[in-house]
């Protein structure tokens, strides 16, 4: 087996190399004068069993265009099994046509991977709305989740008082869950209601149970308006500090002041960020080493 790396995560590959104490092959890429992408393998990858490792942030379209030309290379290079760590997969928004001609971007860049020769893809805390990663795709795909690491890295440097944890909407509520199952702690759903691309409502009738912290619990966090408008509420309700928790941070211009109302955020490193305490790659090193 070896491990390369895309442009937008050759860090985490290098990672993996060391984890693993498998070989790295550097992956040369570039853009000509008008736009177009270069990609080439610098190494031999006949007969073996490769890891490409690609986040989609960020620049979401120039990554698909290159973890797309560095698969199909490869298997026709003739590399026996490719397996693709996509650490944070863009694209999943889109995943059903809600108006008449709008394109489905999941399905289509699903079937775009599929096409590229990927024969299993591990991704974590894919974000999740009305359909699941495997009816989606025709070949494996692997659902990883960070909640356990990052509760784990809480419990070992946090000490808390009349804590509550908190899921921002009803999507939430699979990650929260799972942190509860560390925290002997209540937790709370509340209810959000999207009024445009940044602009949301954020309201609940249930209790807080007398808290004064709180974690707020999400997989991702772009603008920040979710969080923003969660802070406010639970700022509103008596919450004194207050704490985000989320596994892939984005980061959109606007999140600097939306996140401002939090005490702390912590991430992990799926996409470089200056909140990450938690690497990915322990992560899907944990699943490979259980493959192997």
């Amino acid at each position: 087996m070896k491990i390369l790396g895309g442009s937008n995560s050759y860090y985490i590959a290098k990672q993996l190399s060391d984890l693993l104490n498998i070989k790295y092959i550097p992956v040369e890429t570039r853009k000509f004068p008008d736009g177009e992408i270069y990609v080439r393998i610098d190494g031999e990858v006949s007969k073996e069993d490769i890891i490409v490792v690609q986040s989609l942030a960020k620049h979401p379209n120039d990554s698909l265009v290159e973890l797309i030309f560095i698969c199909r290379t490869l298997k026709e290079l003739n590399a026996s099994r490719i397996y693709a760590f996509i650490p944070y997969f863009a694209y999943a928004r889109q995943d059903t046509r809600f108006k008449q001609g709008e394109a489905v971007s999941l399905d289509i860049v699903a079937n775009l991977l599929e096409w590229s020769g990927i024969d299993e893809i591990i991704t974590i805390d894919f974000h999740l709305h009305r359909r699941k990663p495997e009816e989606i795709f025709k070949i494996p795909i692997h659902n990883l989740s960070a909640m356990r690491k990052l509760s784990e890295y809480i419990l070992k440097n946090y000490r808390f008082s009349n804590l509550i944890l908190v899921g921002p909407d009803e999507e939430s509520e699979q990650w929260v869950k799972t942190f509860a199952k560390y925290f002997d702690t209540p937790y709370i759903i509340l209810e959000k209601t999207r009024l445009g691309d940044e602009n949301v409502i954020i309201k609940s009738e249930e209790e807080l149970h007398e808290a004064n912290e709180a974690i707020v619990i999400d997989d991702i966090v772009s603008t920040g308006g979710t969080l923003r408008e969660t802070a406010i509420f639970l700022r509103n309700k008596g919450i004194k500090k207050l704490y985000a928790v989320v596994t892939h941070a984005l980061l959109a211009p606007a999140s600097e002041y939306n996140l401002s109302y939090y005490n702390e955020i912590i991430s992990t490193d799926s996409i470089v960020n200056p909140y990450a305490k938690v690497k990915v790659a322990e992560i899907f090193t944990d699943f490979i080493r259980r493959r192997l």
